[in-house]
């Protein structure tokens, strides 16, 4: 308890999480010599509240503008489709020219399936652009060998090299940073409606989806701006 006072009196101060990692390693350590009964509680943290690291709408019609004006086409319509539809990366598979004939696509992710709903006008974009290259059937996002999607980890270099050049922050574009921006867009849209964007998500538990629509600082910072006290 005294090296746990101890660590609270440090100055300056460390971040919570490498306090909790010294605590972790004392605690495994009194275990090891027979002392469990001595191991201490870690430090409680506040629940994270806001999501900083994430895309907001200016971001992504900037990563639009400069795949666009970098040539890489394929990576300008992956970024609409993540972002309009919220799947994750590794459901892309599904989209086929077979599948895009219709508005809904059957998946299979984590172990369940789930319906994939596309908008009509983004199906009408990924026609004309298979059309445009000529890709008559089979997947519509072509990898460098025949009949193969692209690599996740080759999609996500592609993504931070145009995040690089629009000057958007490249903590920014992660695994879900496009999920998170459609969970935000289409609560802006249909407020409270948490449990449709569930179904949509493909999420079994409203708490996994309340992640998803977690706010920046500075879009708390601006919405507080914004209330009236006259």
């Amino acid at each position: 308890m005294k090296y746990k006072e101890y660590l609270y009196s440090l100055d300056p101060r460390p971040k919570t999480t490498s306090l909790n990692t010294w605590i972790v390693e004392l605690n495994k350590f009194l275990k090891y010599i027979n002392c469990s009964e001595c191991t201490i509680k870690k430090i409680k943290m506040q629940t994270k509240v806001s999501n900083d690291d994430v895309l907001s709408i200016a971001d992504y019609k900037r990563l639009l503008r400069f795949a666009k004006r970098l040539n890489m086409i394929q990576l300008y319509y992956i970024i609409k489709v993540l972002a309009m539809t919220g799947i994750r990366i590794s459901e892309l598979k599904y989209f086929t020219i077979e599948n895009i004939k219709s508005n809904y696509i059957d998946g299979f992710n984590k172990g369940k399936e789930r319906k994939i709903i596309i908008r009509q006008d983004l199906a009408r974009e990924l026609r004309k652009y298979a059309r445009d290259n000529h890709i008559k059937s089979g997947y519509i996002f072509r990898g460098n060998k025949p009949n193969s999607m692209p690599v996740e980890s080759t999609i996500w270099r592609q993504l931070k090299k145009v995040a690089g050049k629009a000057r958007v922050n490249k903590k920014k574009v992660h695994a879900h940073s496009f999920r998170h921006l459609f969970a935000q867009i289409f609560l802006e849209t249909y407020p409270g409606n948490i449990t449709e964007l569930a179904d949509i998500l493909g999420h079994n538990s409203l708490e996994t989806t309340r992640l998803y629509t977690r706010t920046s600082n500075n879009q708390k910072k601006s919405k507080l701006e914004q209330l009236s006290f006259k």
